[in-house]
């Protein structure tokens, strides 16, 4: 076994791998990064295997809002970049930092445990392992889908949104009937992709969500809210003011045959998507309610009614999944999914995190970019502070505090943060440890 007793290792060379690799070397830790593809991107390196984008797929989020804290997307890039410019953002991000050789392609992870001596043990596919100070495992949490339970059979074609790349790929969708089961922002992208195409295009709902548009008044509809928050503004009346500019824009859901949402504006991911309203409108997609059964190639709803399809797509979302490490060795809940500090640090352990392991509702990547700042400062007090060490613990065994937003329970909120606040939180733990590693260095 190869050993490396003061470099750290990073899983997976996506968004908040790339991030977490160059903050550990800008903290001055030695670091490589192991990648299972042949390139870096990870579920924007549309075509490979570990991409579940689908070819119209553009950002959710304005660019402003997305990009790293210190690499701005380019001025003339549209206010959404699509999939192919998200690749080559990232890809440029490797190359302004010099962290291309510190990948590792080609290195799919088969295990991670804890080393006696101290440290990690990662085994790679082909039987290497190699030992290391420290572990980030930053794979996102796109990887394994969740299958509705539907009771029946179809006899159909059924698929999960993450293998839909097209209206041709995997399945043919022209002059087919196609159902679409969700309501996040996959399904309703989906049904307006095989709309046009589709002999009919059916979206089923389980409940009545939001939409939000794009742009309000031609400006990115998040960076409006954003100026909400800075201004500080109590949260009842942000969703008035929010819920006036959407119906101004696009109209509320039940304008347009949608279900009433039986939870307040922000209490669920966002669904930003206007052009699923026009189609209804134009009878291109049709919303009905959630699927109570297969029988054959017909489907029947939870409002009785019934009818026949040729495709089944599944936009139901993904499990959290790690199967590379042992679920108590992130203090995983009965379902795995890792209880941590902010749903970043182990709560005991200085020498491993989970980068990305959160879904805002907002852009993602400054995010997991501040992750990685905090990683990067706690690997540097395990070796250089003892009192900043020591106050990040004391610091994570502190209870949560209360979400600023209630969620609806479901397993797609199992993530969910609130962006404002949950960046504020980690810029001031950032600084704090900042401090009290001046102060112990000098």
């Amino acid at each position: 076994m190869r050993s490396q007793q003061d470099t750290w290792c990073v899983i997976g060379a996506g968004p908040s791998g790339l991030t977490t690799l160059k903050n550990l070397l800008a903290a001055g830790i030695p670091a490589e990064c192991l990648e299972r593809e042949d390139d870096v991107g990870g579920n924007w390196y549309f075509g490979s295997a570990a991409s579940s984008v689908f070819a119209s797929t553009r950002l959710i989020s304005s660019k402003s809002l997305t990009a790293y804290t210190d690499f701005p997307m380019p001025r003339e890039w549209p206010a959404y970049p699509d999939h192919a410019h998200c690749l080559d953002y990232l890809r440029g991000y490797a190359r302004h930092f010099g962290l291309v050789p510190h990948i590792r392609t080609h290195s799919a992870v088969e295990r991670v445990e804890p080393a006696p001596v101290g440290g990690w043990t990662v085994h790679t596919a082909g039987g290497e392992a190699r030992h290391y100070a420290g572990v980030v495992i930053a794979t996102g949490h796109n990887r394994e889908p969740r299958w509705p339970e539907i009771p029946g059979t179809f006899t159909g074609a059924v698929v999960h949104s993450c293998h839909y790349k097209s209206p041709t790929q995997p399945v043919e969708i022209a002059g087919k009937r196609v159902l679409v089961i969700g309501g996040g922002n996959s399904a309703c992208d989906i049904a307006v992709d095989c709309a046009p195409h589709a002999a009919a295009t059916v979206l089923s709902l389980r409940r009545g969500y939001y939409l939000v548009p794009r742009f309000i008044m031609g400006r990115p509809a998040d960076l409006r809210g954003e100026r909400l928050l800075k201004l500080r503004l109590p949260l009842w009346l942000r969703r008035l003011v929010s819920l006036r500019a959407i119906d101004r824009e696009i109209g509320l859901p039940w304008r347009h045959g949608l279900p009433r949402p039986d939870h307040r504006l922000w209490e669920t991911h966002p669904v930003i998507n206007g052009e699923l309203c026009r189609q209804i409108d134009s009878r291109l997609v049709r919303p009905t309610a959630d699927v109570v059964r297969f029988d054959g190639n017909a489907v029947l709803f939870a409002d009785g009614s019934h009818a026949e399809f040729d495709i089944v797509i599944c936009a139901t979302g993904y499990r959290v999944s790690l199967p590379f490490i042992d679920p108590e060795h992130l203090c995983a809940d009965a379902e795995g999914v890792p209880r941590l500090f902010m749903n970043l640090l182990h709560p005991t352990r200085d020498d491993v995190a989970v980068v990305g392991l959160i879904q805002p509702d907002s852009g993602q990547w400054g995010l997991t970019d501040l992750q990685a700042k905090l990683v990067a400062r706690m690997a540097v007090a395990a070796r250089r502070s003892p009192r900043a060490a020591a106050w990040l613990y004391r610091t994570r065994c502190r209870p949560s505090q209360s979400r600023s937003v209630r969620y609806v329970d479901s397993p797609r909120h199992r993530l969910e943060v609130e962006h404002f606040s949950y960046r504020r939180a980690l810029e001031r733990l950032i600084t704090a440890i900042d401090r009290r590693l001046r102060v112990e260095v000098s």
